[in-house]
């Protein structure tokens, strides 16, 4: 488990009771907490929770060296081409579902009743086909079901959802959501890739 968390963790992953099950148990548990942070500390990073404490991930100890400095380059480049949509669906998925609570882990997405939600409102239709538009490499062409399937599929590829029904196209929100593509990691990095 140990190594799995490891190579887990320096893949960019984050690791919530969602998507990693067994592994979030695993790092719940201080001594292994402790022991993992120890290890990736050995090579230049660190466990961290997001700022709700819903998903561990690795960050940089400093920031600095060439590898730090790509990362840092490479997140800017992520937060262009998924956090900005992702916000955008976030914000869409409140609207038609008529909730004022933020996306959290575990959250529950019911693409049935979210497309009938937009079938039913113009500015929700709108809005999907903007979203299309915005992540790279989904077509805004063909059918609102299509737009909304192809963003679910890239959102739950990227890691913000699991599908945890098929059969009823529910989604669960992962605890990737809270770090909202590393806020925390990224925040730290913000004014050395200023520089960089």
């Amino acid at each position: 488990m140990f190594k799995r968390i490891v190579l887990t963790l320096l893949s960019g992953a984050f690791v919530c009771p969602v998507a990693c099950r067994e592994e979030h148990t695993y790092l719940v548990d201080a001594a292994n907490l402790a022991a993992v942070d120890d290890y990736l500390g050995k090579i230049g990073y660190r466990v961290t929770k997001t700022r709700h404490g819903g998903a561990f991930f690795a960050t940089h100890v400093e920031l600095g060296g060439k590898d730090e400095r790509r990362d840092a380059r490479e997140l800017f480049t992520h937060i262009k081409h998924t956090l900005r949509p992702l916000v955008h669906f976030i914000e869409m998925v409140m609207r038609a579902m008529q909730s004022d609570e933020f996306l959290f882990a575990g959250a529950v997405i019911e693409a049935n009743k979210l497309m009938a939600a937009i079938d039913s409102n113009p500015s929700f239709r709108n809005d999907l086909q903007s979203l299309a538009t915005q992540l790279k490499g989904i077509s805004a062409d063909g059918s609102d079901r299509g737009r909304l399937d192809k963003v679910m599929r890239r959102l739950r590829d990227d890691g913000y959802l699991v599908l945890s029904n098929p059969d009823r196209e529910i989604y669960q929100v992962t605890g990737k959501i809270e770090g909202s593509g590393a806020n925390l990691r990224s925040a730290r990095m913000t004014s050395f890739a200023q520089h960089a």
